[in-house]
Protein backbone atom coordinates (compact mmCIF):
# COMPACT_ATOMS: atom_id res chain seq x y z
CA UNK A 1 0.00 0.00 0.00
CA UNK A 2 2.81 2.47 0.70
CA UNK A 3 3.82 2.15 -3.15
CA UNK A 4 0.65 3.57 -3.69
CA UNK A 5 1.12 6.95 -1.86
CA UNK A 6 4.67 7.16 -3.72
CA UNK A 7 2.86 7.93 -7.00
CA UNK A 8 0.97 11.47 -5.12
CA UNK A 9 4.86 12.42 -3.92
CA UNK A 10 5.97 11.59 -7.95
CA UNK A 11 3.40 13.84 -9.38
CA UNK A 12 4.51 16.50 -7.41
CA UNK A 13 8.67 16.04 -8.28
CA UNK A 14 8.01 15.07 -12.09
CA UNK A 15 5.77 18.63 -12.37
CA UNK A 16 9.12 20.28 -10.47
CA UNK A 17 11.39 18.71 -12.64
CA UNK A 18 9.50 19.19 -16.10
CA UNK A 19 11.84 21.52 -16.98
CA UNK A 20 14.89 19.23 -17.04
CA UNK A 21 12.57 16.54 -18.46
CA UNK A 22 12.99 17.85 -21.93
CA UNK A 23 16.83 19.02 -21.21
CA UNK A 24 19.66 16.93 -23.24
CA UNK A 25 19.97 13.82 -21.23
CA UNK A 26 24.10 14.67 -20.50
CA UNK A 27 22.97 17.84 -18.19
CA UNK A 28 23.05 17.02 -14.96
CA UNK A 29 21.91 19.94 -12.46
CA UNK A 30 22.17 17.79 -8.73
CA UNK A 31 22.09 20.33 -6.31
CA UNK A 32 23.65 18.96 -3.65
CA UNK A 33 22.31 16.16 -1.33
CA UNK A 34 19.04 17.01 -3.46
CA UNK A 35 16.88 15.11 -5.57
CA UNK A 36 16.36 15.82 -9.84
CA UNK A 37 13.81 14.29 -12.10
CA UNK A 38 15.33 13.72 -15.72
CA UNK A 39 15.51 11.79 -18.91
CA UNK A 40 18.60 9.67 -19.02
CA UNK A 41 19.58 7.17 -22.04
CA UNK A 42 18.36 4.21 -22.12
CA UNK A 43 20.09 0.95 -24.25
CA UNK A 44 18.95 1.89 -27.56
CA UNK A 45 18.19 5.60 -27.09
CA UNK A 46 15.17 5.37 -25.54
CA UNK A 47 14.84 7.79 -22.75
CA UNK A 48 14.27 6.52 -19.31
CA UNK A 49 12.69 8.56 -16.77
CA UNK A 50 14.90 8.84 -13.30
CA UNK A 51 15.04 9.96 -10.19
CA UNK A 52 18.79 10.87 -8.82
CA UNK A 53 19.30 10.89 -5.44
CA UNK A 54 23.20 12.15 -4.24
CA UNK A 55 25.23 12.76 -1.38
CA UNK A 56 25.46 16.71 -0.36
CA UNK A 57 29.66 16.59 -1.61
CA UNK A 58 29.00 14.63 -5.20
CA UNK A 59 31.78 15.39 -7.22
CA UNK A 60 34.33 15.82 -4.50
CA UNK A 61 35.32 12.43 -4.83
CA UNK A 62 34.50 8.67 -6.45
CA UNK A 63 31.05 7.43 -4.98
CA UNK A 64 29.35 4.36 -5.40
CA UNK A 65 26.20 3.46 -7.25
CA UNK A 66 22.94 1.88 -6.67
CA UNK A 67 20.50 1.93 -9.36
CA UNK A 68 16.85 1.04 -8.32
CA UNK A 69 14.65 0.09 -10.66
CA UNK A 70 10.82 0.84 -9.80
CA UNK A 71 7.91 -1.50 -9.34
CA UNK A 72 5.33 -2.17 -12.06
CA UNK A 73 3.22 0.71 -12.78
CA UNK A 74 5.45 2.77 -10.49
CA UNK A 75 7.02 5.80 -10.95
CA UNK A 76 10.82 6.35 -10.80
CA UNK A 77 10.52 7.82 -7.07
CA UNK A 78 9.01 4.96 -6.50
CA UNK A 79 12.64 3.63 -4.13
CA UNK A 80 12.70 7.03 -2.64
CA UNK A 81 12.84 6.02 1.00
CA UNK A 82 15.56 3.73 0.34
CA UNK A 83 17.38 6.16 -2.20
CA UNK A 84 17.67 8.89 0.48
CA UNK A 85 19.19 6.47 3.57
CA UNK A 86 21.84 5.19 1.34
CA UNK A 87 22.71 8.89 -0.22
CA UNK A 88 22.94 10.38 3.11
CA UNK A 89 23.96 7.34 5.43
CA UNK A 90 26.20 5.63 2.61
CA UNK A 91 27.45 7.62 0.44
CA UNK A 92 25.75 6.41 -2.77
CA UNK A 93 24.62 8.11 -5.84
CA UNK A 94 21.15 6.45 -6.64
CA UNK A 95 19.37 6.28 -9.78
CA UNK A 96 15.67 5.32 -9.34
CA UNK A 97 14.00 4.97 -12.75
CA UNK A 98 11.00 3.72 -14.69
CA UNK A 99 11.71 0.94 -16.44
CA UNK A 100 11.19 1.02 -20.51
CA UNK A 101 7.42 1.76 -21.22
CA UNK A 102 6.29 2.89 -18.26
CA UNK A 103 5.24 6.59 -16.72
CA UNK A 104 7.09 9.01 -18.51
CA UNK A 105 9.99 6.48 -19.97
CA UNK A 106 10.18 5.94 -23.61
CA UNK A 107 10.26 2.99 -25.71
CA UNK A 108 7.68 -0.55 -24.88
CA UNK A 109 7.24 -2.97 -21.52
CA UNK A 110 10.07 -5.31 -22.27
CA UNK A 111 8.20 -7.59 -19.01
CA UNK A 112 11.94 -8.50 -17.86
CA UNK A 113 13.65 -8.82 -21.31
CA UNK A 114 16.91 -8.17 -22.74
CA UNK A 115 16.23 -4.31 -23.33
CA UNK A 116 15.33 -3.65 -19.79
CA UNK A 117 18.95 -5.32 -18.23
CA UNK A 118 20.77 -3.47 -21.20
CA UNK A 119 18.92 -0.05 -20.06
CA UNK A 120 20.55 -1.07 -16.28
CA UNK A 121 24.09 -1.15 -18.52
CA UNK A 122 23.71 1.71 -20.12
CA UNK A 123 22.60 4.03 -17.03
CA UNK A 124 25.59 2.35 -15.65
CA UNK A 125 27.82 3.64 -18.33
CA UNK A 126 26.24 7.18 -18.28
CA UNK A 127 26.91 7.60 -14.43
CA UNK A 128 30.43 6.63 -14.80
CA UNK A 129 30.70 9.07 -17.54
CA UNK A 130 28.47 11.83 -15.92
CA UNK A 131 28.89 11.75 -12.18
CA UNK A 132 31.92 10.25 -11.46
CA UNK A 133 30.97 6.94 -9.90
CA UNK A 134 33.59 4.44 -9.13
CA UNK A 135 33.19 1.84 -11.66
CA UNK A 136 34.28 -1.14 -9.41
CA UNK A 137 31.75 0.14 -6.63
CA UNK A 138 28.06 -0.49 -8.27
CA UNK A 139 24.92 -2.08 -7.29
CA UNK A 140 21.09 -2.25 -8.13
CA UNK A 141 18.33 -3.03 -5.63
CA UNK A 142 14.51 -3.26 -6.37
CA UNK A 143 11.17 -4.88 -4.95
CA UNK A 144 8.58 -6.53 -6.84
CA UNK A 145 8.89 -5.92 -10.53
CA UNK A 146 12.22 -3.90 -9.77
CA UNK A 147 13.51 -7.02 -8.12
CA UNK A 148 12.95 -8.96 -11.29
CA UNK A 149 14.95 -5.98 -12.93
CA UNK A 150 17.54 -5.98 -10.42
CA UNK A 151 18.45 -9.61 -10.66
CA UNK A 152 18.05 -9.93 -14.27
CA UNK A 153 20.67 -6.62 -14.44
CA UNK A 154 23.18 -7.94 -12.08
CA UNK A 155 22.64 -11.10 -14.58
CA UNK A 156 23.79 -9.25 -17.74
CA UNK A 157 26.82 -6.91 -15.86
CA UNK A 158 29.49 -8.06 -13.99
CA UNK A 159 30.10 -4.46 -12.91
CA UNK A 160 27.56 -5.03 -10.56
CA UNK A 161 29.10 -6.44 -7.12
CA UNK A 162 25.94 -6.41 -4.93
CA UNK A 163 21.88 -7.06 -5.74
CA UNK A 164 18.73 -6.42 -3.19
CA UNK A 165 16.00 -7.95 -4.67
CA UNK A 166 12.76 -7.90 -2.29
CA UNK A 167 10.19 -9.98 -3.12
CA UNK A 168 10.68 -10.68 -6.99
CA UNK A 169 9.28 -13.14 -9.83
CA UNK A 170 10.73 -16.46 -10.29
CA UNK A 171 9.01 -17.63 -13.12
CA UNK A 172 6.15 -15.37 -14.49
CA UNK A 173 4.42 -18.58 -15.86
CA UNK A 174 3.95 -20.01 -13.03
CA UNK A 175 3.43 -16.42 -11.12
CA UNK A 176 0.52 -16.50 -13.28
CA UNK A 177 -0.60 -19.95 -13.57
CA UNK A 178 0.55 -22.19 -10.54
CA UNK A 179 1.12 -26.03 -12.44
CA UNK A 180 -0.91 -24.55 -15.41
CA UNK A 181 -3.82 -23.07 -13.45
CA UNK A 182 -4.78 -19.61 -13.98
CA UNK A 183 -5.23 -17.09 -11.21
CA UNK A 184 -8.45 -15.72 -10.91
CA UNK A 185 -7.07 -11.88 -10.77
CA UNK A 186 -3.70 -12.45 -11.26
CA UNK A 187 -3.19 -11.15 -14.96
CA UNK A 188 -6.04 -8.91 -14.53
CA UNK A 189 -4.40 -6.73 -11.84
CA UNK A 190 -1.29 -6.37 -13.54
CA UNK A 191 -3.64 -5.20 -16.58
CA UNK A 192 -5.38 -2.67 -14.35
CA UNK A 193 -2.60 -1.32 -12.67
CA UNK A 194 -0.37 -0.62 -15.47
CA UNK A 195 -3.10 0.15 -18.21
CA UNK A 196 -2.82 4.44 -17.62
CA UNK A 197 0.63 4.00 -17.04
CA UNK A 198 2.53 1.30 -19.33
CA UNK A 199 2.65 1.05 -23.02
CA UNK A 200 2.60 -2.60 -23.96
CA UNK A 201 3.54 -3.87 -27.74
CA UNK A 202 1.57 -5.99 -29.95
CA UNK A 203 2.53 -9.40 -28.62
CA UNK A 204 2.39 -8.88 -24.52
CA UNK A 205 -1.31 -7.07 -25.74
CA UNK A 206 -2.01 -10.43 -27.20
CA UNK A 207 -0.63 -12.64 -24.62
CA UNK A 208 -1.99 -10.61 -21.67
CA UNK A 209 -5.77 -10.98 -23.25
CA UNK A 210 -5.75 -15.23 -23.93
CA UNK A 211 -4.47 -14.69 -20.57
CA UNK A 212 -7.79 -13.08 -19.19
CA UNK A 213 -10.26 -13.83 -21.58
CA UNK A 214 -9.34 -17.25 -22.88
CA UNK A 215 -7.81 -18.37 -19.12
CA UNK A 216 -4.81 -19.67 -21.33
CA UNK A 217 -2.50 -20.91 -18.68
CA UNK A 218 0.46 -20.62 -21.48
CA UNK A 219 0.11 -17.09 -22.31
CA UNK A 220 3.27 -15.94 -20.14
CA UNK A 221 5.21 -18.37 -21.25
CA UNK A 222 7.89 -16.10 -22.13
CA UNK A 223 11.05 -17.41 -23.80
CA UNK A 224 13.11 -15.55 -20.50
CA UNK A 225 10.50 -15.96 -17.91
CA UNK A 226 12.17 -18.22 -15.49
CA UNK A 227 13.98 -15.25 -14.70
CA UNK A 228 15.40 -16.81 -11.17
CA UNK A 229 16.67 -20.25 -13.10
CA UNK A 230 18.63 -17.96 -15.60
CA UNK A 231 19.72 -15.41 -14.02
CA UNK A 232 21.32 -17.73 -10.84
CA UNK A 233 24.40 -19.14 -12.88
CA UNK A 234 25.12 -15.59 -14.10
CA UNK A 235 24.85 -14.18 -10.74
CA UNK A 236 27.31 -17.14 -9.76
CA UNK A 237 29.85 -17.15 -12.39
CA UNK A 238 30.18 -13.53 -11.71
CA UNK A 239 30.50 -13.65 -7.55
CA UNK A 240 27.64 -11.31 -7.50
CA UNK A 241 26.86 -10.43 -3.54
CA UNK A 242 22.80 -11.69 -3.66
CA UNK A 243 20.22 -10.50 -0.92
CA UNK A 244 16.64 -11.38 -1.66
CA UNK A 245 13.71 -11.34 0.50
CA UNK A 246 9.92 -12.76 0.03
CA UNK A 247 6.76 -13.14 1.83
CA UNK A 248 5.78 -16.41 2.43
CA UNK A 249 2.05 -15.65 1.47
CA UNK A 250 2.35 -13.26 -1.68
CA UNK A 251 -0.73 -13.98 -3.83
CA UNK A 252 1.13 -12.54 -6.86
CA UNK A 253 4.62 -13.64 -6.81
CA UNK A 254 4.83 -16.88 -4.69
CA UNK A 255 7.63 -17.02 -2.51
CA UNK A 256 8.51 -20.81 -3.32
CA UNK A 257 11.15 -20.17 -6.49
CA UNK A 258 13.15 -18.17 -4.00
CA UNK A 259 13.10 -19.91 -1.01
CA UNK A 260 13.89 -23.26 -2.85
CA UNK A 261 16.78 -22.11 -5.15
CA UNK A 262 18.40 -20.16 -2.57
CA UNK A 263 20.53 -22.39 -2.02
CA UNK A 264 22.02 -23.07 -5.59
CA UNK A 265 23.94 -19.73 -5.13
CA UNK A 266 27.77 -20.06 -4.76
CA UNK A 267 28.24 -16.29 -3.86
CA UNK A 268 27.74 -13.91 -1.11
CA UNK A 269 24.12 -14.53 -0.03
CA UNK A 270 21.62 -14.03 2.36
CA UNK A 271 17.74 -14.63 2.28
CA UNK A 272 14.69 -13.13 4.58
CA UNK A 273 11.70 -14.87 4.63
CA UNK A 274 8.32 -13.52 6.95
CA UNK A 275 4.92 -13.46 6.54
CA UNK A 276 2.84 -10.98 4.56
CA UNK A 277 1.58 -10.49 0.86
CA UNK A 278 3.14 -9.39 -1.80
CA UNK A 279 6.03 -6.89 -0.84
CA UNK A 280 4.43 -5.95 2.81
CA UNK A 281 6.73 -7.12 4.07
CA UNK A 282 9.72 -4.36 3.10
CA UNK A 283 7.17 -2.33 1.31
CA UNK A 284 7.86 0.42 4.09
CA UNK A 285 11.59 0.10 3.86
CA UNK A 286 11.86 0.77 0.10
CA UNK A 287 9.43 3.27 -0.04
CA UNK A 288 8.73 5.75 2.94
CA UNK A 289 12.55 4.48 4.68
CA UNK A 290 11.06 3.41 7.37
CA UNK A 291 13.06 0.96 10.27
CA UNK A 292 12.14 -1.97 8.76
CA UNK A 293 14.53 -5.81 9.35
CA UNK A 294 14.41 -6.12 5.40
CA UNK A 295 15.68 -3.20 4.14
CA UNK A 296 18.08 -2.08 7.17
CA UNK A 297 19.83 -5.16 6.16
CA UNK A 298 19.79 -4.87 2.76
CA UNK A 299 21.23 -1.48 2.86
CA UNK A 300 23.85 -2.67 5.45
CA UNK A 301 25.08 -5.97 2.52
CA UNK A 302 25.27 -3.07 -0.13
CA UNK A 303 27.55 -1.06 2.20
CA UNK A 304 29.43 -3.95 3.17
CA UNK A 305 29.90 -5.60 -0.60
CA UNK A 306 30.31 -2.09 -2.40
CA UNK A 307 31.83 -0.04 0.29
CA UNK A 308 33.92 -2.71 1.89
CA UNK A 309 32.06 -1.71 5.47
CA UNK A 310 32.80 -3.98 8.37
CA UNK A 311 29.34 -3.91 9.62
CA UNK A 312 29.80 -7.58 10.41
CA UNK A 313 26.93 -8.92 7.94
CA UNK A 314 29.17 -11.13 6.24
CA UNK A 315 29.70 -12.90 9.01
CA UNK A 316 25.98 -13.15 9.95
CA UNK A 317 24.09 -16.74 9.31
CA UNK A 318 22.67 -16.74 5.29
CA UNK A 319 18.92 -17.58 6.03
CA UNK A 320 16.39 -15.43 8.54
CA UNK A 321 13.32 -16.56 8.95
CA UNK A 322 9.73 -15.50 11.10
CA UNK A 323 7.08 -18.26 10.72
CA UNK A 324 4.70 -17.75 8.31
CA UNK A 325 2.25 -17.77 11.48
CA UNK A 326 4.37 -15.45 13.65
CA UNK A 327 2.89 -12.28 12.90
CA UNK A 328 4.11 -9.13 13.33
CA UNK A 329 5.71 -10.25 16.65
CA UNK A 330 7.77 -13.23 14.87
CA UNK A 331 11.62 -13.39 15.79
CA UNK A 332 13.97 -14.35 13.10
CA UNK A 333 14.96 -17.75 13.53
CA UNK A 334 18.61 -18.48 11.53
CA UNK A 335 19.87 -21.17 9.46
CA UNK A 336 23.42 -21.76 7.50
CA UNK A 337 21.23 -22.71 4.39
CA UNK A 338 17.62 -23.64 3.12
CA UNK A 339 18.04 -27.20 3.58
CA UNK A 340 18.89 -26.72 7.03
CA UNK A 341 15.64 -25.08 8.10
CA UNK A 342 13.33 -28.16 6.65
CA UNK A 343 12.16 -30.99 8.05
CA UNK A 344 12.04 -34.28 6.78
CA UNK A 345 8.66 -35.15 5.03
CA UNK A 346 6.96 -38.26 6.71
CA UNK A 347 4.46 -40.14 4.34
CA UNK A 348 0.96 -40.64 5.60
CA UNK A 349 -1.78 -42.60 3.44
CA UNK A 350 -5.19 -41.57 2.83
CA UNK A 351 -8.34 -42.75 3.72
CA UNK A 352 -11.39 -42.48 1.84
CA UNK A 353 -12.67 -38.90 1.90
CA UNK A 354 -15.82 -40.18 4.12
CA UNK A 355 -13.38 -41.51 6.98
CA UNK A 356 -11.16 -38.71 6.40
CA UNK A 357 -7.63 -40.07 8.01
CA UNK A 358 -4.66 -38.75 7.63
CA UNK A 359 -2.68 -41.41 8.36
CA UNK A 360 -4.69 -44.46 7.32
CA UNK A 361 -3.69 -47.99 6.80
CA UNK A 362 -1.83 -47.96 3.55
CA UNK A 363 -2.94 -51.41 2.42
CA UNK A 364 -6.76 -49.74 2.55
CA UNK A 365 -8.65 -49.89 -0.78
CA UNK A 366 -10.93 -47.68 -1.60
CA UNK A 367 -12.71 -45.27 -4.11
CA UNK A 368 -15.48 -42.59 -3.80
CA UNK A 369 -16.68 -40.33 -5.78
CA UNK A 370 -16.80 -36.29 -5.49
CA UNK A 371 -19.05 -33.84 -7.07
CA UNK A 372 -17.02 -30.63 -8.57
CA UNK A 373 -18.75 -27.38 -6.70
CA UNK A 374 -17.03 -24.61 -4.77
CA UNK A 375 -16.63 -25.22 -1.08
CA UNK A 376 -15.61 -22.95 2.03
CA UNK A 377 -12.26 -24.36 1.94
CA UNK A 378 -10.86 -21.05 0.36
CA UNK A 379 -7.11 -21.21 -0.41
CA UNK A 380 -6.69 -17.50 -0.36
CA UNK A 381 -7.85 -14.26 -0.68
CA UNK A 382 -5.82 -12.28 -3.43
CA UNK A 383 -4.06 -8.99 -1.42
CA UNK A 384 -5.81 -10.01 2.03
CA UNK A 385 -5.44 -12.95 3.12
CA UNK A 386 -1.21 -12.43 3.35
CA UNK A 387 -1.56 -9.28 4.78
CA UNK A 388 -4.27 -10.83 7.80
CA UNK A 389 -0.94 -13.26 7.96
CA UNK A 390 1.31 -10.60 8.25
CA UNK A 391 -0.74 -9.31 11.39
CA UNK A 392 -1.60 -12.38 13.11
CA UNK A 393 -5.25 -11.95 12.41
CA UNK A 394 -6.28 -14.55 9.93
CA UNK A 395 -9.86 -15.60 10.25
CA UNK A 396 -10.20 -19.34 11.20
CA UNK A 397 -13.13 -21.13 9.08
CA UNK A 398 -14.82 -24.15 10.87
CA UNK A 399 -13.46 -26.72 8.80
CA UNK A 400 -16.90 -28.93 9.87
CA UNK A 401 -18.30 -26.59 7.08
CA UNK A 402 -16.86 -28.12 4.17
CA UNK A 403 -19.32 -30.05 2.11
CA UNK A 404 -17.93 -33.36 2.39
CA UNK A 405 -19.51 -34.24 -0.89
CA UNK A 406 -17.41 -31.68 -3.10
CA UNK A 407 -13.99 -31.75 -1.08
CA UNK A 408 -11.90 -34.59 0.15
CA UNK A 409 -10.90 -33.61 3.67
CA UNK A 410 -8.53 -35.86 6.18
CA UNK A 411 -7.12 -35.10 9.37
CA UNK A 412 -4.24 -36.12 11.35
CA UNK A 413 -4.27 -36.92 14.81
CA UNK A 414 -3.47 -34.35 17.53
CA UNK A 415 0.56 -33.43 17.72
CA UNK A 416 0.56 -33.12 21.84
CA UNK A 417 3.66 -31.36 22.15
CA UNK A 418 3.17 -29.64 19.31
CA UNK A 419 5.39 -29.30 15.66
CA UNK A 420 6.95 -27.26 12.92
CA UNK A 421 5.85 -28.00 9.04
CA UNK A 422 9.25 -26.69 7.16
CA UNK A 423 9.45 -27.17 3.46
CA UNK A 424 6.75 -28.33 0.84
CA UNK A 425 3.84 -30.81 1.52
CA UNK A 426 3.79 -33.59 -1.48
CA UNK A 427 0.48 -34.30 -2.42
CA UNK A 428 -0.03 -37.70 -4.58
CA UNK A 429 -3.73 -38.82 -5.62
CA UNK A 430 -5.51 -41.73 -7.28
CA UNK A 431 -8.57 -39.89 -9.33
CA UNK A 432 -10.62 -41.81 -11.72
CA UNK A 433 -11.71 -38.32 -14.27
CA UNK A 434 -15.12 -37.79 -15.41
CA UNK A 435 -13.27 -35.98 -18.25
CA UNK A 436 -9.96 -34.77 -19.83
CA UNK A 437 -9.37 -31.86 -18.41
CA UNK A 438 -8.66 -31.53 -14.43
CA UNK A 439 -7.79 -29.17 -11.94
CA UNK A 440 -7.52 -30.08 -8.30
CA UNK A 441 -6.50 -27.64 -5.55
CA UNK A 442 -5.00 -29.17 -2.42
CA UNK A 443 -4.94 -26.61 1.07
CA UNK A 444 -3.22 -27.40 4.16
CA UNK A 445 -4.70 -26.30 7.42
CA UNK A 446 -3.42 -25.73 11.13
CA UNK A 447 -6.86 -27.62 12.61
CA UNK A 448 -7.30 -26.31 16.74
CA UNK A 449 -9.26 -28.00 19.14
CA UNK A 450 -12.34 -26.33 18.39
CA UNK A 451 -11.98 -28.10 14.95
CA UNK A 452 -11.64 -24.12 13.04
CA UNK A 453 -8.65 -24.13 10.65
CA UNK A 454 -6.36 -21.55 9.08
CA UNK A 455 -4.21 -22.33 5.82
CA UNK A 456 -0.53 -23.27 6.74
CA UNK A 457 0.06 -23.43 2.13
CA UNK A 458 -1.94 -24.44 -0.60
CA UNK A 459 -0.82 -25.31 -4.07
CA UNK A 460 -3.33 -26.22 -7.46
CA UNK A 461 -2.58 -28.61 -10.13
CA UNK A 462 -4.14 -28.36 -13.68
CA UNK A 463 -3.66 -31.77 -16.24
CA UNK A 464 -5.30 -31.76 -19.64
CA UNK A 465 -5.27 -35.18 -22.24
CA UNK A 466 -6.28 -37.61 -19.31
CA UNK A 467 -8.28 -40.62 -20.21
CA UNK A 468 -12.16 -40.26 -18.70
CA UNK A 469 -12.67 -42.75 -15.77
CA UNK A 470 -9.34 -44.33 -15.92
CA UNK A 471 -6.86 -44.03 -12.50
CA UNK A 472 -4.65 -40.83 -13.24
CA UNK A 473 -1.75 -40.38 -10.46
CA UNK A 474 -2.01 -36.46 -9.52
CA UNK A 475 0.86 -35.37 -7.81
CA UNK A 476 1.83 -31.84 -6.45
CA UNK A 477 3.75 -29.84 -4.34
CA UNK A 478 2.01 -27.39 -2.46
CA UNK A 479 4.07 -24.02 -1.64
CA UNK A 480 6.70 -24.53 0.75
CA UNK A 481 6.33 -22.95 4.39
CA UNK A 482 7.75 -22.87 8.15
CA UNK A 483 4.44 -23.13 10.20
CA UNK A 484 4.97 -23.71 14.30
CA UNK A 485 1.44 -25.91 15.04
CA UNK A 486 1.08 -25.26 18.58
CA UNK A 487 0.28 -28.38 21.21
CA UNK A 488 -2.80 -30.23 20.45
CA UNK A 489 -3.23 -28.91 17.00
CA UNK A 490 -3.72 -31.46 14.12
CA UNK A 491 -3.17 -31.45 10.19
CA UNK A 492 -5.90 -31.48 7.94
CA UNK A 493 -6.20 -31.46 4.01
CA UNK A 494 -7.97 -30.35 2.00
CA UNK A 495 -8.55 -30.97 -1.96
CA UNK A 496 -11.20 -29.60 -3.80
CA UNK A 497 -11.62 -28.87 -7.94
CA UNK A 498 -13.18 -25.40 -7.73
CA UNK A 499 -11.74 -22.44 -5.73
CA UNK A 500 -12.94 -19.56 -7.73
CA UNK A 501 -11.79 -16.91 -5.66
CA UNK A 502 -7.84 -17.63 -6.17
CA UNK A 503 -7.89 -19.83 -9.14
CA UNK A 504 -9.85 -20.79 -12.21
CA UNK A 505 -10.78 -24.85 -12.65
CA UNK A 506 -10.71 -26.73 -15.87
CA UNK A 507 -12.59 -29.66 -14.23
CA UNK A 508 -16.63 -28.62 -15.60
CA UNK A 509 -18.64 -27.45 -12.65
CA UNK A 510 -21.19 -30.63 -11.24
CA UNK A 511 -19.16 -33.59 -12.79
CA UNK A 512 -18.45 -36.50 -10.50
CA UNK A 513 -14.60 -37.78 -10.03
CA UNK A 514 -13.76 -40.77 -7.97
CA UNK A 515 -11.03 -40.25 -5.74
CA UNK A 516 -9.52 -43.74 -4.91
CA UNK A 517 -6.40 -45.70 -3.42
CA UNK A 518 -3.62 -45.60 -3.05
CA UNK A 519 -3.43 -41.76 -2.16
CA UNK A 520 -0.77 -40.35 0.77
CA UNK A 521 0.65 -37.01 1.45
CA UNK A 522 4.24 -36.06 2.11
CA UNK A 523 4.60 -33.96 5.42
CA UNK A 524 7.81 -32.41 6.23
CA UNK A 525 7.14 -31.83 9.71
CA UNK A 526 9.07 -32.41 12.86
CA UNK A 527 6.86 -32.97 16.52
CA UNK A 528 8.40 -31.67 19.63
Amino acid sequence: MTRLFAAAAAAVLIAAGSALSTAPATAVPIPGGQITTLFLPGADGVRLNAVITAPPDIGAHKMPLVLQPSGWGMPAIGSIGSAYKLSTGNDFISIEYTARGMYLSEGEVDLLGRKDAEDASALIDWAIANLDVDPERIAVAGGSYGAGMALIAAAHDPRIKAVVSDSPPGDAAEALAPNGTPKTGGPLALAAAGAVTNRFGLDLVERGLRAILGNDATAFDLPHGRLLAEAIPKLNAHGTAVFLAHDWQDSLLPSGPVYTMFDQLTGPKMLYMQPGDHSTGGGGGQVAGLPNPIWDAGIRWLDHYVNGVDNGIDREPPVHIVAANGGLSGQYAHFPTVAAALADAESFALSAPGVGLLGADAAESWSQPLVSGPTTAVAAVPYVSGVLAQLGATPPIPLGSVDRALAGVWRSAPFDGGALVSGAPRVNLTVLPSSSDLTLIGILYDEGPDGTGIPITYWPLTRHGLTPGAPATMAWELSPTYWNLAPGHRLTLTVTSQDPVPFTSSTPLGSVNIFASPSAVGLPVRSW
